[in-house]
């Protein structure tokens, strides 16, 4: 059983957690109206900082120095000790430090230079895991972890979630016209758009017999789950396919729920997808909320910032309003919360959905028991299918035309996508038919398009950025390409290590393949489009043992 121990929120509104609840329950909001350099108007929540000193390249930038005091206080309450080689860190952002490209830190902007300074902090000797999974990254994180610990891979883990706000990141969302102007209106009729904002949340984990604080902890994580609706990279499934495979892995009990706390991002197929998939399982009289008209849209930090919010909130016996929303305006009768309300229930769940198609929902619990069996698997070994291939760009095309050649948005991918997608397809042809997952790994996160990205916004005198190029700097999105171009509506998940780590990459397959079989392995394009894909079909239930030796085959 997953227990959690302690938490922390560190956010425009308060630097604990217990600041934030009041201030919600106060009715604040940081949200504010700042401008772009071509003039055009977005409302964010954004901290007050003082831009780093980049001269010094050992301190930790505004972005790591919010996850160390957040992580701090979390790790302080909890009682536990960082520096324990039973402790793992997992890191969930979507970009990190990627603003530093406009000053050429092209080592300093990769996720894992941060993830390994901010374990150093904390002298944890393990390498720390970087979940990138675009907007379901937190929730993606704490699966991860929950699954970590239940196999005996660690007695604790402190899942950092943290995203910052630049130029970058803001007029990506801006050429996609997906941000408001004024503050955001979830699940309202006259919704027009998101409001982005900043935070970083912890919440440490432990097993409970690890636990020597069990009988203080209150929150037990039921179970969770991400799928993929393999409908569209940047697009909602409109059957809300993906969350509702969610939420039906997660058997839930509506009798027991208090509230779904929802992504509710109050764009309009965000939001509408999401009545959708909750109408569909049955749950459209479970009362609902969004954070996102007070906190904005808090990308890598949302699903840990939000799923400490609710657990005060049921431990209130609240059930929060959703601050914007006055007048239903998606087509499914589902119970949007308008103002706070009263509960005695003690469970809740949490969704999320993000661009590459993906999808997670996670069930917490009030509760030292939990409610769902954790049934224990079987492993076998099996014989694994692999590809390793490290082309040039022009070869990649070459092996399309020849492996594949018949479907025509391969041109329109980058070259991250491009190399995962010609891999996997040369890859299945070999492997027997399945629904497979998909969890990808590499160093450079989406580097190469970032850099591009970047090119287009350099100068505010030739300010063009492109949504084209803006949706392929979240990695993930060849992940989502892959369930697409197959039809997976599993899980998919990208993670973000310093280099090819065989055994804890294997160890995270492993316990992805406890799910379902999948395609998973390295897939890099470096800064300088150096391209390399080692992968693997996993049959479900395969061993750690045996997924690490056919890697170390292929990446040795």
């Amino acid at each position: 059983m997953v227990v959690k121990l302690a938490d922390n929120i560190y956010s425009p509104l308060g630097a604990t957690t217990w600041e934030n609840y009041q201030a919600v329950m106060a009715g604040q909001c940081a949200l504010k109206q700042y401008s772009l350099p071509d003039g055009s108007l977005y409302t964010a929540s954004l901290f007050d900082r003082i831009l780093e000193n980049l001269e010094d390249l050992d301190k930790p930038t505004f972005f790591e120095q919010i996850c160390i005091v957040s992580a701090s206080d979390a790790i302080a309450r909890a009682g536990i000790d960082p520096k324990s080689p039973r402790c793992r860190f997992f890191l969930s952002t979507t970009k990190g430090n990627v603003h530093l490209l406009a000053k050429g830190e092209t080592e300093r902007a990769l996720l894992g230079t941060s993830a390994n300074l901010i374990c150093r902090h904390f002298g944890n000797p393990n390498p720390p895991l970087v979940v990138s999974n675009a907007c379901i990254s937190c929730l993606s994180a704490q699966i991860v972890a929950m699954r970590s610990i239940e196999a005996g891979l660690c007695d604790t883990a402190v899942v950092i979630g943290c995203d910052v706000q630049s130029e970058f990141i803001i007029s990506g969302f801006q050429c996609l016209h997906a941000l408001s102007p004024d503050q955001c209106r979830p699940f309202d009729k006259d919704r027009c758009g998101l409001n982005l904002g900043e935070a970083a949340a912890t919440i440490v984990y432990a097993e409970s017999k690890h636990s020597t604080l069990l009988s203080q902890t209150k929150w037990v994580a039921e179970g969770g789950a991400m799928c993929n609706d393999a409908n569209h990279i940047s697009g909602p499934s409109r059957t809300g396919e993906g969350s509702y495979r969610c939420l039906q892995a997660l058997d839930i009990n509506k009798d027991e729920l208090a509230f779904i706390s929802v992504h509710g991002t109050s764009t309009l197929y965000n939001d509408e997808m999401e009545s959708i998939a909750i109408d569909r399982a049955g749950l459209a009289d479970v009362p609902l909320f969004s954070l996102k008209g007070i906190y904005g849209h808090t990308m890598g930090a949302a699903g840990v910032l939000e799923t400490i919010l609710s657990m005060q909130a049921v431990e209130h016996g609240v059930v929060f309003g959703t601050r914007g929303f006055e007048n239903l305006g998606v087509s499914r009768q589902v119970n949007v919360s308008v103002d706070c309300r009263t509960t005695n229930k003690q469970s809740f769940v949490k969704l999320l959905s993000g661009f590459g198609g993906c999808n997670a929902a996670m069930k917490f619990s009030l509760t030292d028991n939990s409610r769902l069996s954790r049934d224990s698997r079987d492993f076998r070994k099996s014989g694994i299918n692999a590809i390793y291939i490290t082309p040039t760009a022009e070869e990649l095309v070459e092996l399309y035309r020849k492996e594949v050649g018949d479907y025509p948005k391969f041109f329109k991918m980058d070259p991250l996508a491009r190399l995962g997608f010609v891999a996997s397809e040369m890859l299945l042809k070999e492997c027997p038919k399945a629904d497979y997952g998909v969890l990808l790994f590499n160093r450079s996160s989406s580097m190469a398009d970032d850099m591009a990205f970047q090119a287009t916004i350099q100068s505010h005198s030739e300010w063009f950025p492109s949504p084209a190029l803006f949706v392929y700097t979240l990695p993930n999105i060849v992940t989502g390409e892959i369930a697409i171009r197959n039809h997976f509506q599993t899980e998919t998940n990208f993670m973000v290590l310093d280099s090819p780590r065989t055994g804890i990459m294997a160890e995270q397959i492993a316990l992805a393949a406890q799910h379902g079989p999948q395609i998973a392995g390295w897939c890099e394009v470096d800064a300088n489009e150096n391209y390399t894909a080692a992968l693997i079909a996993v049959p479900q239930n395969t061993t750690k043992e045996t997924i690490e030796n056919e890697l170390n085959k292929i990446l040795k």
